[in-house]
């Protein structure tokens, strides 16, 4: 029973990381395409202004998304990190973020 536990806790390692590295990889290309929206509504204060107002909606729809991502991202690194304190492997070492130590 106990290598069938080690077994699923390990899979389970594997497929946290790898969903960890995906939401890393789609906020970073959120923030960059934020960051550039900002730097080119920069000198074109109006004009921010008139697609901010007309595409409120949307843009507080995709935060909200941005934000449950970002939640969900806590989430992950907490449970690596509980899943962490059960893996063992054959030797007895820790093994951390789905890499041995």
């Amino acid at each position: 029973m106990r290598n069938d536990l080690n077994e699923i806790i390990k899979e389970r390692l594997e497929n946290r990381c790898l969903w960890r590295s995906y939401l890393k990889w789609r906020l970073t290309h959120k923030n960059l395409s934020n960051l550039a929206k900002k730097e080119f509504y920069k000198d074109k204060l109006f004009l921010g202004l008139i697609i901010k107002l007309y595409f409120l909606p949307y843009n507080l729809f995709k935060y909200f998304i941005y934000v449950s991502e970002k939640h969900k991202l806590d989430m992950i690194n907490k449970e690596i990190e509980i899943l962490n304190k059960f893996q063992i492997d054959k030797n007895d070492t820790k093994l951390l973020n789905g890499e041995k130590k």
